[in-house]
């Protein structure tokens, strides 16, 4: 993939991250993509694990906050994690819905090579902005 996915900003003792995408969907799966990278070596990861996740949230903040909560839990209670994540963001009655399918494999050490550890996401900072040709979510992750 060619386009940049996500950017770290600046902070001064946390993972301040900006993740983009060209429709919603597309900057939740770069979130989730970018939380993987700051956590373990992303490149190391392969597919053989697929497996289908559901979040809602009663906006879309909160639904990046679950999302991401989501995320972080597979790795550090399933031990799985994922390098690409297929998802779609909906707005359904009174709740916003992210149908996601997330490719992986089981947790290594040895091979995923662990960077930081991530204590938890945060809403400190949390964004959700539509810059009319695309969104860009930012998020704040406790080390």
């Amino acid at each position: 993939m060619g386009e940049v996915r996500y950017r770290m900003l600046e902070h001064m003792t946390d993972a301040y991250v900006e993740a983009y995408g060209r429709d919603l969907s597309e900057a939740y799966a770069n979130a989730a993509y970018a939380l993987t990278d700051i956590i373990i070596d992303i490149g190391s990861v392969e597919t053989e694990l697929k497996k289908a996740i559901e979040v809602r949230g009663f906006d879309p903040i909160n639904l990046l906050y679950n999302w991401l909560e989501t995320i972080l839990l597979e790795m550090l209670v399933e031990q799985n994690v994922y390098r690409e994540f297929s998802t779609q963001v909906s707005k359904e009655d009174d709740s916003w819905l992210i149908r996601a399918e997330c490719f992986g494999e089981r947790f290594v050490a040895e091979k995923h090579r662990p960077k930081v550890e991530v204590k938890a996401v945060t809403y400190h900072l949390m964004e959700v902005i539509n810059e009319g040709n695309r969104y860009v979510v930012r998020f704040l992750l406790d080390l």
